[in-house]
């Protein structure tokens, strides 16, 4: 099924422009802070050094089949001292003696099932780390676009309240009027006070959340953007081509480096159960031995200068307790199993996310056409309960309720919208889909040369015009 529903959205959600906030000129976009964020984030530099050293691992198993070779200098001073002897030849009394000897071995297996897995098991880890570093980078990647679009969205919360607050003091100045002229109550007063007072309370609540919305986007990113491009006057929201769920699990399977990760890990296990199971069977080597010894002498003889060379062959069969290690295939046996198993929890996860994240998007566009259009409702029914007011036929409670729904409204309008945009990068990154496609697409909704906002905006400078917003 095809998103059919054209939708053109303002920028400037529900009437707020951007107006006074910074100069065009230099504004980063999405794709600019994406790419920032994959050269300087630490997490994708952690899984990077953790693929060299799967790489490290791999050559080192390898070198567990190449031949062993070693050579020892052994040098010896004897003290020796003959009390008695019936041997004519030995000679009675003290000698000190120096012997030395060289040693050079060389060991080949010839066949070592336990090295062989050994060698498995890391090629089957460092492919799993080669797919936990794509993870990393899709992660990254997701979460950049969640940091800079809840950026956008914390912005444009902090805008309109500023203009909820600068409505509420407007209403607070025209019941202070009309109580002069004895056409209000101390009550209808302190009715608007109070709503002033909540206004003002969010106003700080989100310049708070703006600049820790900032701050998430530099721990993202690594630097703090000087500035942010915000979204054009009307854009298209992005749209899926397909939206069957077994469609975006089917693609998960084969393109999602997380759930590759997982199948490379239970590969993984399995050769080191291989390779612990191998500990127990019989290994076949080759050893040659050269040895060059040079004896001082001693009071049982005279001294010798000797040369030897030794090849063997050498079968060893354990028994019992090979390597004095117990049985470690029995421990390894259930790793094999738990990788199974959180295979299959993330696959449930996966589908539970895909399934709701799908219906989002699918439900998504009407929501926000629902939204907008109670939106466009509200404004007019605020100017008809003001106007009654005017005139004597609602109270200042009804004024005060239209606009808090209004005001309700616009925030679920925006955050209609933005949600729409993080579920279109999810379900990407979910599937191992998201790459320069999808980031382009999202950045191309962006305009550097409107108004952009920076960690430093101060939206109580904010010009209160207006543009509304359109759905077709």
């Amino acid at each position: 099924m095809v998103l059919k529903k054209k939708i053109l959205v303002s920028a400037y959600v529900l009437g707020i422009s951007a107006i006074g906030l910074t100069d065009r000129a230099g504004a980063e976009d999405l794709s600019t802070v994406y790419q920032m964020a994959m050269t300087e984030n630490p997490n994708i530099s952690l899984a990077e050094e953790q693929v060299s050293e799967g790489v490290a691992s791999q050559v080192n198993a390898f070198m567990g089949y190449l031949p062993q070779v070693s050579a020892t200098f052994d040098r010896e001073w004897v003290k020796q001292r003959i009390d008695r002897s019936d041997n004519t030849v030995f000679a009675l009394g003290k000698g000190n003696f120096d012997n030395r000897q060289r040693t050079f071995q060389l060991q080949q297996h010839i066949f070592d099932f336990e090295t062989i897995m050994d060698i498995v098991a890391s090629d089957m880890g460092r492919m799993r780390l080669k797919k936990s570093l794509e993870t990393a980078k899709l992660d990254v990647g997701y979460q950049t676009i969640e940091a800079y679009l809840s950026t956008l969205a914390a912005a444009d919360d902090a805008r309109l309240a500023q203009i909820e607050h600068a409505s509420m003091a407007e209403r607070k100045v025209d019941i202070d009027t009309r109580q002069k002229q004895g056409l209000a109550t101390s009550y209808e007063s302190d009715l608007v006070a109070a709503r002033l007072a909540e206004a003002e309370a969010r106003v700080v609540a989100t310049r708070t959340s703006y600049q820790r919305a900032f701050a998430q986007l530099q721990r993202r990113v690594g630097s703090l953007p000087a500035s942010l491009a915000t979204l054009a006057h009307n854009v298209e929201l992005p749209k899926l081509a397909e939206t069957d769920v077994d469609h975006w699990l089917e693609a998960a399977l084969k393109s999602s480096p997380r759930v590759r990760a997982m199948d490379y890990s239970i590969d993984e296990r399995k050769a080191a159960l291989a390779a612990d199971v191998g500990q127990a069977l019989p290994t076949f080597d080759f050893i040659f031995t050269d040895t060059r010894r040079d004896s001082g002498g001693s009071l049982f003889g005279g001294g010798s200068l000797t040369h030897e060379g030794v090849a063997m062959l050498r079968l060893n069969v354990p028994l019992f307790n090979p390597g004095g290690r117990g049985y470690e295939a029995l421990e390894t046996r259930s790793q094999v199993d738990q990788a199974r198993y959180q295979r299959a929890i993330y696959l449930r996860e996966l589908r539970e996310t895909v399934t709701g994240t799908i219906n989002e998007l699918v439900n998504g566009p009407d929501r926000i056409k629902a939204l907008v259009k109670g939106v466009e409702t509200h404004r007019r029914i605020v100017d008809a309960v003001k106007i009654k007011f005017d005139a004597g036929q609602s109270t200042v409670l009804d004024v005060l309720d239209e606009d808090e729904d209004l005001f309700a409204m616009e925030r679920q309008a925006l955050a209609a919208i933005y949600s729409h945009l993080l579920n279109y990068a999810l379900i990407h990154q979910v599937t191992g889909t998201l790459d320069d496609a999808q980031i382009a697409s999202i950045n191309q909704l962006l305009d550097p040369n409107l108004p952009m906002i920076t960690a430093s905006t101060d939206f109580a400078t904010y010009s209160h015009d207006t543009m509304p917003i359109s759905v077709q």
